[in-house]
């Protein structure tokens, strides 16, 4: 019996008894930190159902998020295993870059680093962030010139891993105002008095039309001085906002003294160039009384009293403004005839400046002529306020026999009379033969309107306040003429080639 027992037992040890214990698969590892360590039996002992159902795995000696060297139990009812694990940190931080913002800096102004929204984190949970530009590192944010700066951004782990990410910015000057001064105003104007201002951004161009005003200070019926502001934003949310003061005054006088207050410079006003500040929008159908209304800020009389006391007038109309100089289009018989002499030049509103003129014609048979003046020499008031005519090549498809025109004059002979208006009717665009006698057939059409000394060069306007054509000549009665000519005409200048006088505009300065 006793030898049939340990027969038994030397089995039990020798083939039943491994069996139970399980057999241990590894004895050190090292692990990432943070890392989750498993407590499934099979990761870490061999053996049958039995002993996996019988063993517990004990890692409540290890913490995963510290860095450090542990011990792991498996226990089973027959036997203890030990393992060692090493929990090592050797990840970098993972940076992301926030995507709510644009990455926008306004040139000059000091931004903490914080505002890129960049993020770094680690299973360490301590990170230190720190910025890089041109091999320095930044403790501020701030760029003089505009351009797209790229900043390093490098965070280290408690741990001394490091990561690394490229920043592109994009640093902006900010809208800028120009044409903002202290203006003088009679009591009793309205905002419309006040003279406009405009904006500018480098990317967005011209912001002009996007200035928000508030006047909300200014009481136009009462004497004082009223703080008012400018402000605009450009594309990417950079705002500039700007002050000046409104003086409502009782005094005209004092409100003509500070009428040159304001200057511009030529590279402010190419932006008002560049954005159409100085075109008007003619109108889609006919308005007699808007084209009055609107259309004389594009019109210039010429003026001169001579030694001996005689005058010559002559008119004018702005052609194209451009950072250095007004284009101005007239007849030939007027600007050949006062070249050389001292001429005063009014605008619409009375401003007068001296100048002397060189003019040059756009052909033989076609007296439309062109001189300019130097903006510079123009008040910042009323420079602000002229406007280029408006043309349109198809005119004569609109304009026929029969169409009624305006025949504006402001400022007529020097100031003599404010405004002198003719309403004409175009007779015909086929000249009769003794017209073909005084002008060139292709380049005039005839219109119901004795000339007006003076007049001679103004613009010809359709009811839409288009330009129809330049006054040029009269063709007084004659007997022998046919009979819709017998009561007298002018010969209007066409404007279908009148582009061609900017084209040959640099022989002014010859």
């Amino acid at each position: 019996m006793l030898f049939f027992v340990f027969i038994l037992f030397g089995v039990f040890r020798n083939r039943v008894l491994p069996e139970l214990k399980g057999k241990q698969l590894w004895e050190e590892e090292t692990v990432e930190l943070g890392d989750s360590l498993s407590e499934d039996p099979s990761f870490y002992v061999a053996g049958n159902g039995w002993v996996m159902d019988h063993t517990r795995i004990d890692i409540s000696d290890v913490n995963d998020n510290t860095v450090g060297d542990y011990e792991i139990r498996a226990l089973s009812p027959f036997n203890i295993f030990t393992y060692k694990v090493h929990v090592r940190d050797t990840r970098p931080p993972e940076l992301t870059v926030g995507s709510g913002w644009k990455n926008v800096l306004e040139t000059g102004k000091m931004y903490d680093p914080e505002i890129l929204g960049i993020k770094a984190e680690d299973k360490s949970g301590l990170t230190f962030v720190k910025y890089f530009y041109e091999g320095q590192e930044l403790e501020k944010l701030m760029f003089t010139k505009p351009g797209r700066p790229e900043i390093t951004v490098r965070a280290t782990d408690g741990n001394a891993n490091r990561a690394e990410t490229k920043v592109t910015l994009f640093v902006d000057d900010p809208p800028r105002f120009y044409g903002v001064h202290d203006q003088y105003l009679l009591i009793g104007s309205v905002k419309d008095d006040l003279d406009p201002v405009f904006a500018y951004d480098e990317v967005d161009g011209g912001l002009t039309s996007e200035i928000r005003t508030d006047l909300s200070r200014v009481d136009f019926r009462n004497i004082g001085d009223y703080r008012v502001t400018y402000s605009v934003t450009d594309g990417y949310g950079l705002e500039t906002s700007v002050a000046s003061t409104v003086h409502i005054v009782s005094s005209r006088t004092r409100v003509e003294e500070h009428k040159n207050d304001c200057v511009i410079l030529p590279e402010d006003l190419a932006h008002a160039v560049e954005e159409d500040f100085f075109t008007y929008r003619p109108l889609k159908e006919p308005d007699r009384r808007w084209v009055i209304a609107n259309c004389d800020v594009s019109l210039i009389n010429i003026y001169t009293m001579r030694d001996d006391g005689s005058t010559s007038s002559g008119s004018a109309f702005i052609y194209e403004i451009t950072p250095e100089y007004i284009y101005m289009v007239s007849a030939y018989h007027v600007t050949g005839f006062l070249e050389g002499e001292p001429l005063w030049i009014t605008f619409y509103d009375g401003t007068r400046i001296r100048i002397t003129m060189r003019s040059i014609r756009l052909s033989a048979g076609n007296e439309a002529s062109l001189f300019r003046v130097p903006v510079s020499g123009i008040p910042y008031h009323t420079l602000v306020r002229l406007r280029e005519v408006t043309t349109d090549k198809d005119v004569y498809d609109y304009v026929k026999e029969g169409t009624p025109l305006l025949e504006y004059c402001k400022n007529w002979r020097g100031g003599e009379i404010s405004t002198l208006i003719k309403d004409v009717n175009v007779i015909s665009f086929t000249l009769s033969d003794i017209q073909k006698e005084f002008v060139d057939q292709g380049s005039y059409y005839t219109a119901t309107r004795k000339s007006v000394s003076g007049m001679s060069g103004t613009a010809i306007f359709d009811l839409r306040g288009v330009l129809a054509g330049i006054c040029s000549k009269t063709m007084y009665p004659l007997e022998t003429e046919e009979p819709k000519y017998r009561n007298g005409c002018d010969f209007i200048l066409r404007v279908d080639d009148i582009d061609d006088l900017m084209d040959r505009a640099k022989e002014l300065a010859k």
